[in-house]
């Protein structure tokens, strides 16, 4: 029996399907790490277009020259009762590098004398923050405690290791989530902080990765004409399978799911190339019948909530407002900000404020039409298919369901 799995298999490489274009162009810029030339790159896309998997797979194949590190934000800003601090986001940077060194025994031992020595004059360094300081006129904010002397052993340590030993040429770091970093306190000085270091690195690539809107705040601090990056950064969007690609991998990987051209239409036309639909739905269609647009559209009927499982993870995370403006949108097709102001009974910080975080979160777009709208139909059409919809608003029953499918689902969103 083969299988379309919906979460991040073990073995990357038996399930890893297309995407040898995007690979290829990924590892174009990080290969240059090898010539002192490190490029910081930033990858968007749909929530479940494969993002992440692509991402592991890249770091999977990586020659042994280049150490890698992942960081899962989602991770953290689950463990945490309130919101994301930048103190966890790098204690997890410092352990994911820690792991990264511990996997190489050999490489282990040849770095370990000179990174102890680079702590203990860490440690023995008279930090003086009382005034706000600038490397190269980039504005390094004012933090309390201990976090500007663990931001900066953090953010030092990649290049320490690649120039503790010749057999490294180059580091390579994945922030996947990344706009959850919308939630520390100041999201900005967080940006302007790693750009400062990558930009006196030679040796170190920062990867950052998304389901986040183009046109979010959250992109503009991160990489806009006045963000830290400052439109610097590589932006690569990772696009959805095309009608072509799509049906060759339900022919090679389905079992045995076959379509009319009407079929097929209406299959596209739902899953829009995404692979975690494509992946969903035909788990559930029938192998042993020609599926014309009425099986499709009655299985997606019958079956919304598997289909639609992640957004029972995300629908879980939001606050009442955040699902308030999201019904809004769905029960009238999308609006403007006076309608907005009218439906809803917040003030205009308020209301901007939440359509901020969900621009982020990759779940609202603005449209050509001047309307903010949901960016995807499925959560759409999970949404109307709910009978009651102030069960959905209220109720915590998905946010129950939520947390018992969160290991679960965390790799795929």
């Amino acid at each position: 029996m083969k299988i379309m799995p919906i979460t991040i298999p073990k073995d990357i490489d038996k399930y890893f399907f297309n995407r040898q274009k995007d690979i290829k162009k990924i590892n174009m810029y990080l290969s240059m790490l090898e010539e002192d030339i490190p490029n910081q790159i930033l990858i968007t896309g749909y929530r479940g277009v494969g993002k992440t998997f692509l991402l592991k797979k890249i770091l999977q194949d990586q020659d042994e020259k280049f150490l890698t590190a992942y960081i899962d934000l989602s991770n953290i800003y689950a463990r945490q009762r309130t919101d994301l601090t930048e103190e966890e986001v790098m204690k997890e940077i410092l352990f994911s590098i820690k792991n990264t060194t511990s996997k190489n025994k050999k490489m282990h031992e040849k770095i370990k004398d000179s990174i102890k020595m680079f702590l203990k004059q860490l440690k023995i360094k008279d930090y003086d923050f009382d005034n706000p300081i600038d490397i190269f006129d980039i504005p390094i904010p004012l933090i309390k405690d201990n976090y500007e002397k663990l931001s900066k052993f953090v953010m030092e340590l990649p290049q320490k290791i690649v120039d503790s030993t010749e057999d490294i040429k180059g580091f390579i770091i994945v922030i996947d989530e990344f706009q959850l970093l919308q939630s520390v306190k100041s999201p900005e000085a967080f940006f302007w902080l790693i750009r400062s270091y990558s930009q006196i690195q030679y040796n170190v690539s920062y990867i950052f990765t998304g389901s986040v809107s183009k046109t979010s705040e959250i992109i503009s601090m991160l990489n806009g004409q006045t963000g830290a990056f400052g439109g610097r950064m590589i932006q690569i969007d990772i696009e959805p399978f095309t009608r072509e690609e799509t049906k060759r991998y339900i022919d090679e990987r389905s079992n045995n799911i076959k379509f009319n051209d009407k079929g097929f239409n209406k299959f596209y036309e739902c899953t829009r190339g995404i692979p975690i639909y494509i992946n969903s739905l035909c788990s559930i269609l029938p192998g042993n019948q020609i599926c014309d647009e009425n099986i499709i559209l009655e299985n997606i009927k019958l079956n919304i909530d598997q289909i639609a499982i992640m957004w029972i993870y995300v629908w879980g995370r939001l606050s009442v407002q955040e699902r308030e403006i999201i019904l809004t949108l769905i029960e009238n097709d999308g609006a403007n900000w006076t309608l907005l102001l009218n439906e809803l009974n917040y003030s205009k910080p308020t209301i901007s404020k939440y359509l901020d975080s969900l621009s982020n979160k990759g779940i609202i777009e603005y449209d050509f039409n001047k309307k903010y709208i949901i960016s995807d139909k499925m959560l759409k059409t999970w949404l109307k298919n709910m009978n009651k919809m102030e069960d959905i608003l209220y109720s915590k029953y998905y946010s129950i369901i939520f947390n018992n499918i969160q290991q679960y689902l965390e790799p795929i969103i």
